[in-house]
Order: C-alpha cells, then structure tokens, then sequence
C-alpha cells in the first residue's frame, strides 16, 4: 500500500469470548494468544500502534477488541459511525427448523438448476424467518447452507446488516450486526429478539467519539445499570405475552 500513497485509516477485529476457547486453531485460543501472534509481526505492530481491550466481566460473557486508529476527523464532518451488535443463543427450536435445508422443496420442476434452487430456499428462509422484515426497503443477499444454515447481507443507502445463523440443537445462535444510525435501538432490538426468541443476547454498541455525541445517553436502555430491561412481545395479537431480559452487566 505504502508503494502507491496508501496508509493505515482504521483497522479493528474484536469478537466474543469463545464458548469452547480450546477447540480453536492458533492463534486463537485465547486473546492473549491472538495479541502475542500480533506482536511477533513488529513491522506490522509499529505501523498500527493499536491497543486491545476486554469490555464485561471475565467470568461471564465477554467481548475482545482491538483497534488501530488513525482516523484525521474534523469539526464539521458529520459522518460518524456505529455498530450495533446482536449475539442469540439458544434460539427458538421453531425458529432453528427454518434454517434446514430439507424443510424445503429441493427442486421445482425439472428446468429449475441447483444454483437456482439455492437462491429460492435462500428467499423462503428469509420471509418464512421474518428476516426481510428487519431490513425493510433494503437490498438483500441471502444465502441458505446445506444441511443447515444461513447467512444474509443487506444494504439501504449507507447502511448495511448482516446475519449469520447456526440452528444445530444444542448449540443454536443467530447474529444479527448493522450500522444503521437510530437515536432509539429498542425497536430495531425488539424485533430482532422477537424474530428468534433466544434464550439469552449479548449486545455491544461500538461508536466513534462523534457518533456518542449525536447518541447523548445510553440509546439501548432507559433507567439504571442494575435494573435495566427490556420486554419484548412474542405476539403481537396478544400484547401481554411478553418476555423479559434483565441486563446482567454493562461495560
């Protein structure tokens, strides 16, 4: 990159603890694994002068970051960014039989190719799941995985989602990640808890210092840290069936 002008603006990689750290291949066993491969490039770590950080309770669900930022911002640049992470685990076993591949007709009619068969189980998963629903108006590239399995990209104007979903019994989990710029998150939260009703999420809320400023407060919660919830209802026709999940740390 050097050769032709170009350098370093921002780079980032952070992710969740990982449920089984010891099934993991090098360097990823662990964050401190990953930060010690890092520092053993020292070209590469002098020209990123990053810094990784542990965000939540080390004895329960935790996130890993590293940042690289170079970023020359101005006063009047008004374009800020933010990531909304969402982590479900343990979704409805409904919910998970959408995403297997057999619950769908393999083939339409004998004119009807594999790769277009694909791309049509691609779509019935998306609208059986409510998927679309969560993205309205955007532009969406959804792929299904055989046996099972399911992964969507979707982009409207600036902003983008992406959802990636393993629905094996037992170990069940759907993400969902956007960037999209709202000054309330309950909603969007809502609807993407209520799509899958997990058993437990995780979120994280990533901004630059200008996307904080725009947010004000805590846009995920109202009230204190120990007694922050949301409820969400599972059925819209009966507004008192609703589920609620109490926040249990906040870093």
């Amino acid at each position: 990159g050097r050769k032709i002008g170009l350098e370093i603006d921002w780079l980032g990689y952070n992710r969740k603890n990982f449920s089984f750290p010891g099934d993991q291949m090098f360097p990823h066993g662990s964050f401190h694994q990953e930060m010690e491969y890092l520092y053993s490039h020292r070209n590469l770590c002098e020209r990123l002068n990053g810094n990784g950080y542990t965000l939540g309770p080390v004895t329960s669900d935790h996130w890993f970051v590293f940042v690289a930022d170079h970023t020359k911002r101005y006063a009047e640049d008004n374009d800020t960014d933010r990531v909304l992470n969402i982590m479900m685990f343990d979704i409805d076993e409904t919910v998970a039989k959408k995403f297997y591949y057999d619950q769908y007709e393999a083939r339409i009619g004998p004119d009807e190719t594999e790769e277009e068969a694909t791309k049509r189980i691609s779509m019935e998963q998306t609208k059986s799941a409510g998927i679309d629903q969560l993205v309205p108006g955007a532009s969406i590239d959804p792929r299904a995985f055989e046996p099972c399995g399911y992964s969507m990209n979707a982009i409207l104007f600036r902003s983008y989602s992406t959802m990636h979903i393993t629905p094996e019994e037992g170990s069940s989990y759907a993400s969902f990640e956007t960037n999209q710029k709202v000054t309330n998150y309950t909603p969007l939260i809502s609807n993407v808890v209520r799509a899958f009703r997990p058993k437990r999420f995780v979120m994280t809320l990533m901004a630059d210092e200008g996307g904080l400023v725009q947010m004000g407060s805590n846009p995920l919660f109202e009230g204190s840290t120990s007694k922050s919830k949301i409820a969400v209802s599972f059925n819209k026709t009966k507004p008192g069936a609703k589920s609620t999940y109490k926040r249990s740390n906040l870093a």
